[in-house]
């Protein structure tokens, strides 16, 4: 019976360790890419190029370094999601098109809110 307890309580622990690591690594490269993202939309706004590829290049070289843990946690349609609006919003980006620029980072802000909030564990998730 005890054995059965703490065995059943180390399971429970290990999960809820797993957890709390998961959401750390989520909340930090969320926030990490939401912070170059805001770069990237303040330099389309003022018309600075080199900068915002610049950045997005940083974006990407961060999504594809953590891809592999992305893959454990993430459902595989937002990953493929994300890529697609990293390759478009480089592209924009290099056709120097403002409006749509702005409108894919926008999307990509989106994306990683998203996803920073559907890791997080809170009742509203977990129901």
């Amino acid at each position: 019976m005890l054995r059965t307890v703490s065995t059943i309580i180390v399971i429970i622990l290990f999960f809820l360790i797993g957890s709390i690591t998961s959401y750390r690594f989520v909340e930090n490269t969320t926030d990490t890419a939401s912070a170059h993202l805001q770069v990237i939309q303040e330099s389309i706004y003022t018309e600075k190029w080199q900068a915002a590829n610049e950045e997005l290049a940083i974006v990407q070289e961060n999504w594809n370094n953590n891809g592999t843990w992305w893959s454990v946690i993430l459902d595989h349609q937002e990953i493929d999601r994300i890529d697609l609006a990293i390759e478009r919003l480089r592209k924009f980006i290099e056709s120097k098109d403002p409006a749509l620029s702005l409108g894919e980072v926008t999307s990509l802000k989106q994306y990683f809110d998203f996803i920073h909030d559907n890791e997080r564990l809170s009742l509203k998730n977990i129901l």
